[in-house]
């Protein structure tokens, strides 16, 4: 098994750009119903339903930068 140190930084680009993309994929603006759906009964859920502009707003920047960082981390794979 390889240690971390013995890991060059191009095998990691692929799994840190499949985290991005996961990442964007869980923040898109469509998913926002059934994110709300999901945390219904917890802090997180009231915090959607009391102030879904808020919330709306700023996993649409986070699904921005996300998909950014994804797409910059395939850019060189081809």
């Amino acid at each position: 098994m390889n240690s971390p140190e013995r890991v060059s930084p191009e095998a990691r680009k692929p799994v840190a750009g499949y985290l991005w993309g996961l990442l964007a994929a869980l923040t898109c603006p469509c998913h926002l119903p059934v994110l709300a759906i999901v945390l219904a009964g917890t802090t997180a859920g009231a915090f959607l339903g009391k102030y879904w502009g808020i919330a709306a707003f700023g996993l649409t920047g986070l699904f921005v930068l996300s998909l950014a960082r994804a797409m910059r981390a395939f850019k060189g794979r081809s």
